[in-house]
């Protein structure tokens, strides 16, 4: 399944890397699209690494390898993305604070479920800046309303709130609350993802996309299939959005 579901990614990351392609030559404000394919290219790279892994390892958990190397520089590539066109940089002490807040208690249960500190530590800090611009994006820009905005919050942090006891329970305490966090979890999705595709909003669409990669570290069996699902769809919607906010500046 890691196989399949990796390379039906591969194939439409190459689709969405030409269309890209070209919307560098053909544009005159470039810089957006050339991030935007550097990512795209980076991920299908880690792409062609999980495959072979998988191919050579079948069922061996991956060590800190290149894969996460590359999946930093996916995130700090649509870092530079997102720069090129947010417009309203104030640093505000509090979006800050939140960014770190939610990206740092995400990598507190990555170490806790994987035990790896140094790895998790080292690359989860480029989501933090990650999420610092999603978060600044989408308030200057007025993405989301301010309701939205507040019921994100609380659905993302209920999903963490109940990562507690499934690391400290078991039996049927367990099972209760890994259901209602997925139900949380393909809800929140969901919502992205309806919102994102019908508002064609880089930041947006980009925050759907990030909630699909935090998704999927947290997601258990088929589930975690269903968010990598969601994660290229996300891709997606994100180029879609991109067209259009190049569109709106020529």
């Amino acid at each position: 399944m890691d196989i399949i579901t990796t390379i039906i990614q591969s194939i439409i990351l190459v689709v969405i890397i030409a269309k890209t392609i070209k919307l560098v030559i053909g544009s005159r404000t470039c810089i957006l699209p050339f991030f935007f394919a550097l990512a795209l290219g980076s991920n299908l790279l880690s792409n062609f690494y999980w495959i072979a892994y998988d191919l050579l390892e079948p069922g061996m958990r991956m060590p800190m390898a290149c894969n996460e190397i590359v999946e930093s520089a996916i995130i700090l590539l649509l870092c530079a993305a997102l720069e090129t066109i947010l417009k309203d940089k104030r640093t505000v002490a509090s979006e800050i604070e939140f960014a770190t807040l939610f990206i740092g208690t995400n990598i507190a249960f990555w170490i806790a479920w994987s035990g790896e500190w140094f790895q998790d530590i080292l690359f989860g800090i480029p989501y933090i800046y990650f999420f610092w611009l999603l978060i600044r994006g989408l308030i200057s820009r007025s993405s989301l309303s301010r309701k939205e905005m507040w019921q994100a919050i609380a659905a993302s942090f209920m999903v963490l709130a109940m990562q507690i006891p499934l690391l400290i329970t078991k039996g049927f305490v367990f099972e209760f609350t890994k259901m209602a966090c997925l139900v949380v979890m393909v809800t929140l999705t969901i919502w992205l993802g309806v919102k994102s595709f019908r508002r064609k909003e880089f930041f947006l669409a980009s925050t759907f996309f990030l909630w699909t990669e935090l998704s999927m570290f947290l997601g258990f069996d088929f589930y975690y299939y269903l968010f990598f699902f969601a994660n290229t769809i996300a891709l997606l919607i994100m180029f879609s959005s991109m067209k259009k906010e190049i569109a709106s500046d020529d």
